[in-house]
């Protein structure tokens, strides 16, 4: 999801932007004399009341305009360390802040504006800082920033806000420009190797190796116009299939993560979070055993084709930012199923509960074309899949917003397991 600022606070940013000064309690107090004091005075004819009343408004106007002047002067230059984060990370946020004036600039104060899903900045003191072209006209601003939710989210700008000495108008003014941030969603170590085959209805043969340096030979039906001498027979004897052989080197062997993102799926907006970062927690882990891996989700793009990533860093980034969407129906399988019949790979499917037992019977047969095969039905944490995803060789799993995602992959990963 990418965090959009809400409309009341773009539009006090556009307020800020345009240097608009604000007046403090005292200055309201002030002005108020000045207004009762310029009323008596007509009433009553008594003019010294009045130059009174004038000499107040006139500080007031006085103080904001000179506010106004002196903050208009500075300028921003901000970089975000690491500027790709995962929830819970923390990043470092550095600014830059040169005075541009003649003379020199008074204490003021400075926060950040951060977006939704971090910390509120507080103000902090900006000391005086030196004439233009003096060494004391720059100052770096730093400090520490905890993600904690996912999204594309700018990082800024800086807010100024600087009094007058009579402490009657406040100026805040937005200093140089946002710094681009992006959050993954949480990545939960997970321990254990990748799964191989542990049933008898596996019939695929495994398409790669954690071994580097070698090429993986596996085995594709019979196509006209094949070679005899490519005939793999130890597999068309097991398959019942005439098979031939099919190299394939490690760099393009691959797993594949199938992500729900239908809103219909999904109890709750919890329960999807817990299944993205499942999904996200999956790419690292199995990106680290030197698999390739894809993330296919189970809804089209609006060009009706279900987009299948080709890295771990491409699918992170599509995490970072991927939403529900309303939309009925299991048009992915199709789609699944010619995935694995061109590239027969481990499948890692992250589903909601909320999935009918007729559309995990059509998810089945389809680990006969994968080497392994988990499912993960998120959502109230005890729905069982139907009886034909356990008898097809897929190790299932049920989660809720409160499992711990490593004792969940644990729990798929572990041999035979069914829960």
């Amino acid at each position: 999801m990418t965090a959009i600022p809400h409309p009341g606070v773009r539009r006090r940013l556009r307020r800020l932007d345009l240097g608009m000064p604000r007046l403090t309690r005292r200055g309201w107090a002030v002005l108020a004399a000045a207004a009762i004091a310029v009323i008596v005075a007509f009433s009553v004819g008594w003019r010294d009341l009045l130059y009174v009343g004038c000499v107040l408004a006139a500080l007031v106007l006085v103080s904001a305009l000179s506010v106004r002047a002196r903050v208009a002067s500075l300028s921003a230059v901000r970089r975000n360390s690491p500027d790709v984060v995962s929830v819970g990370d923390r990043t470092h946020v550095q600014i830059q802040v040169s005075n541009n004036a003649w003379l020199r600039s008074s204490p003021q104060l400075w926060r950040d504006h951060t977006p939704r899903g971090f910390e509120f900045r507080p103000f902090e003191v900006l000391p005086s800082l030196g004439a233009r072209g003096d060494a004391a006209a720059r100052r770096r601003l730093d400090y520490q920033l905890e993600a904690r939710e996912r999204g594309i989210v700018s990082i800024g700008p800086l807010v100024v806000e600087r009094s007058d000495p009579f402490g009657l108008t406040l100026h805040e003014r937005v200093v140089g420009e946002p710094a681009p941030l992006t959050v993954l969603p949480r990545i939960t170590p997970l321990d254990g190797a990748v799964p191989g085959r542990t049933s008898i209805a596996d019939t695929a043969v495994p398409a790669w190796k954690t071994g580097h340096g070698h090429d993986d030979v596996i085995a594709r039906d019979y196509r006209a116009g094949d070679a005899l001498r490519h005939v793999h027979w130890r597999a068309t004897a097991h398959r019942g299939e005439l098979m031939v052989r099919q190299e394939q080197s490690q760099d393009e062997a691959r797993a594949l993560v199938l992500l729900d993102i239908r809103r219909e799926s999904y109890p709750s907006s919890a329960a999807f979070e817990w299944a993205v970062e499942y999904a996200a927690s999956l790419l690292v882990h199995l990106g680290d055993t030197g698999v390739g891996v894809a993330l296919m989700e189970t809804v089209p793009t609006d060009e009706g084709v279900l987009d299948v990533n080709r890295t771990p860093r491409e699918a992170l980034l599509d995490l970072a930012t991927v939403e529900r969407r309303t939309v009925r129906g299991s048009a992915y399988l199709p789609r699944l199923g010619a995935f694995l019949a061109a590239d027969p790979a481990p499948v890692h499917a992250v589903l909601g509960c909320a999935v009918t037992d007729q559309e995990l019977r059509e998810l089945a047969p389809q680990k006969a074309r994968a080497s392994s095969a988990s499912v993960v039905l998120v959502g109230d944490g005890d729905r069982m899949p139907p009886e034909e995803i356990w008898f097809a060789g897929w190790r299932s799993a049920s989660a809720s917003p409160s499992d711990d995602v490593a004792e969940v992959w644990q729990r798929t990963s572990a041999q035979g397991a069914r829960s």
